[in-house]
């Protein structure tokens, strides 16, 4: 074994990875040309991707699973496209995902993780009926694989089936009672069913299992603010942030709460990150807008109701927000056509 040509390809990996346009199939091609070049075997290739896995450098890892993919032949080759696929999935990369379910699926068709991974990165990418075929195959080969039934219980949830999520829920965790994704999931369809006792519990019997379970502290976060229990839903909303900081919908519903109690400086803060992580959400713009209007900074909520505007002229809650807003502010023939322009927009729904 080549050490030196080994560190020589993991130093430019490293780096290629790291550049702000990385394309990673170009990182791949690299991988492979080197090793070729140096006579590096695929079992050196996928040894370096567990290693990258295990420090979770996993840019790094899908690099050397899809290079070994692609040299391997037969059974390995699924495999290295599995993992590549599953790697991929962990970056939230749905579109490289996919493929590597994909080739995996064209080398093994009853691949079940394979299935039920293409099936997620469809549904991710907003092919709901095509992620349906996927799930729909994969119950056919295994009508108890636990992680295609949760998965599918989300789907029909999605697709408006709410007695066929029920059922898809409740085969899940009679097969596996400690399954935190069934659980979260369950809860969440009880609670749009109005049944939020049930739906507390199985929220709760997730966090559990799992209490660093970012879904089920954001839905129970949620829950106990509607139900009036403020402090308590703050908890859990700190508890979901620190599992994931760079989810925008944790920091939005949690600047609304703070918002809600006065604690103004603490809602700026989580307002301004949710938008700089999502800089595109209207209706981000728009509250933060409201909130900022509501304790005298006015410039700063024109900006934001201006942001709004420019992302969405028609916004009405903007409109009428900023309309106000320049009300208040003694620009009455200015405010009178921005009304004009939230009637329209109301006149049209």
């Amino acid at each position: 074994m080549d050490i030196d040509a080994i560190d020589k390809l993991v130093f430019h990996v490293i780096e290629k990875v790291a550049e702000d346009e990385c394309d990673l199939d170009e990182v791949v091609e690299f991988v492979i040309s080197f090793s070729r070049e140096h006579s590096l075997s695929p079992e050196t290739l996928l040894k370096l991707s567990f290693i990258f896995g295990n420090d979770e450098m996993y840019r790094e890892k899908y690099a050397f699973s899809r290079a070994c993919a692609l040299i391997y032949s037969g059974k390995m080759r699924e495999e290295a496209h599995m993992e590549a696929g599953k790697t991929a999935s962990l970056l939230g990369l749905g579109g490289l995902a996919a493929r590597e379910f994909e080739e995996v699926l064209e080398e093994n068709p009853g691949n079940i993780e394979a299935l039920c991974g293409y099936g997620a990165m469809l549904a991710e990418l907003g092919e709901l009926e095509a992620a349906r075929t996927q799930y729909e195959k994969a119950l056919e080969i295994h009508p108890f694989h636990i992680d295609t039934l949760c998965n599918y219980g989300c789907l029909l949830y999605r697709l408006k089936d709410l007695d066929g999520a029920e059922e898809a829920y409740k085969k899940a965790l009679l097969l596996d009672p400690r399954h935190v994704g069934a659980h979260c999931g369950y809860g969440i369809l009880l609670y749009k069913s109005g049944q939020k006792i049930e739906a507390s519990y199985h929220y709760i019997r997730a966090l559990e299992l799992d209490p660093g379970h970012v879904e089920s502290n954001f839905r129970y976060a949620r829950l106990l603010k509607e139900k009036g229990e403020p402090l308590e839903a703050e908890t859990y909303f700190i508890a979901a942030l620190k599992a994931d900081p760079e989810s925008p919908k944790i920091h939005l519903f949690y600047a609304r709460l703070l918002a809600d109690h006065g604690i103004i400086h603490g809602a700026r803060v989580h307002f301004r990150y949710a938008l700089k992580i999502d800089p595109g959400d209207v209706e981000a713009h728009c509250e933060y807008a409201g909130l900022l209007a509501r304790f005298g900074h006015r410039h700063e909520a024109e900006v934001q109701y201006k942001k709004a505007l420019e992302l969405d002229p028609g916004h009405f809650g903007s409109l009428w927000g900023y309309g106000d807003l320049l009300k208040e502010k003694g620009q009455y023939a200015e405010a009178e056509e921005i009304y004009r322009q939230a009637e329209s927009k109301r006149s049209t729904w």
